[in-house]
């Protein structure tokens, strides 16, 4: 991303949604027919059962499953036989990394239109505060004459 994107993030934190707090927008905001909501194959009991290590019981630990399970049925020669599987499970976790930013990038969009709008408004109401006070200078300078 580089330098630029991070002294921005660093002088604006208010435009840049914080990862680990989670959405602060409605998430059906902008989606009058509802969402698809994404739900694991596996609850977590079942990937305990199953021994899916830690680090891979995520939204695609069924297709590590099937990793595992072909790793077991052609060992030692899984590396030739094992492809499509392997590349499913990489498929999965580069969509699921893509849901992720997407969402992220739809927060940010979100706080950047909610800014934008608490600036209009400012700006109207300063607009509507000055056209009173030059109101009344006006009416003071008629009655002074």
């Amino acid at each position: 991303m580089g330098l630029g994107y991070s002294i921005d993030r660093y002088r604006h934190p208010e435009k840049y949604p914080n990862i680990e707090a989670g959405p602060t927008f409605d998430p059906l905001y902008g989606f009058p027919e509802g969402r698809k909501t994404k739900t694991s194959p596996y609850t977590p009991e079942e990937m305990a059962r199953l021994s899916i290590p830690l680090d891979h019981r995520d939204y695609c630990a069924h297709y590590y499953r099937a990793i595992m399970l072909c790793y077991a049925e052609y060992q030692p020669r899984a590396y030739r036989y094992c492809n499509p599987e392997k590349h499913a499970y990489h498929e999965c976790l580069k969509e699921d990394r893509l849901d992720v930013i997407k969402e992220h990038e739809r927060e940010r969009r979100l706080r950047l239109r909610r800014i934008r709008k608490d600036e209009k408004e400012n700006r109207e109401k300063r607009m509507v505060e000055l056209n009173d006070r030059l109101a009344l200078e006006n009416e003071h300078q008629s009655n002074d004459i």
